[in-house]
């Protein structure tokens, strides 16, 4: 037995409404399946075409007609008698985790991409911070100049100079390592991408 459903609603793309159907399909031991999106007038529609036995196909209407996922929001669900040809469950699974795949691989550029115009930031930022510390070295010799000439301000400085190097070492050392940690949490944001789009 055969059947078509199509389930009108907005939205109903992009919410999973067909790996929910697949997975209901799979329990119901269905081997011909079929889920397609669709747009028809502005309004998003999901095509489900399944084969199997009569009872089956009717506990998946059935399961159709009162079961959506939780974020589908739909307005209509009919049926309708189809007589094609409709693809192997097994084949049907491939060609979603090749879609999958497709989806996952711009993404995955697009990270490698961010996370190479940080690392560019991070070295911009690392410039700068080497560029303000070779300016305070030239304010430094110029302050010693002059407390050369005045041991009061000599001793003053020496203090001065002492506490803004402390504190530019630990705003370095802060910095990298916060840039080192952020660096960390994206290659391991990468590897777990690439390990569930199956890349490694």
């Amino acid at each position: 037995m055969k059947m078509q459903a199509s389930i009108t609603g907005n939205p109903i793309h992009g919410v999973g409404y067909r790996i929910f159907l697949l997975q209901k399909a799979l329990g119901y031991g269905i081997l011909r399946f079929d889920a397609r999106n669709e747009v028809s007038h502005e309004k998003q529609k999901v095509i489900v075409r399944a084969e199997g036995e009569p009872a089956m196909i009717e506990a998946f209407r059935s399961f159709i007609r009162s079961e959506s996922p939780p974020e589908a929001n739909i307005s209509d669900i009919s049926f309708q008698e189809y007589s094609g040809y409709v693809i192997s469950i097994i084949d049907y699974m491939h060609l979603i985790q090749v879609e999958q795949l497709s989806k996952g691989i711009p993404a995955i550029i697009s990270i490698d991409k961010k996370q190479d115009q940080m690392l560019d930031k991070q070295d911009q930022m690392l410039d700068k911070q080497d560029q303000m510390l070779d300016k305070q070295d030239q304010m430094l010799d110029k302050q010693d100049q002059m407390l050369d000439k005045q041991d009061q301000v000599i001793q003053k400085m020496d203090h001065m100079e002492t506490s803004i190097t402390g504190e530019i070492n630990d705003l370095r050392t802060d910095l990298r390592s916060y840039l080192d940690r952020k660096l960390s949490v994206m290659e391991q944001d990468i590897q777990q991408i690439k390990i569930k789009i199956g890349l490694m």
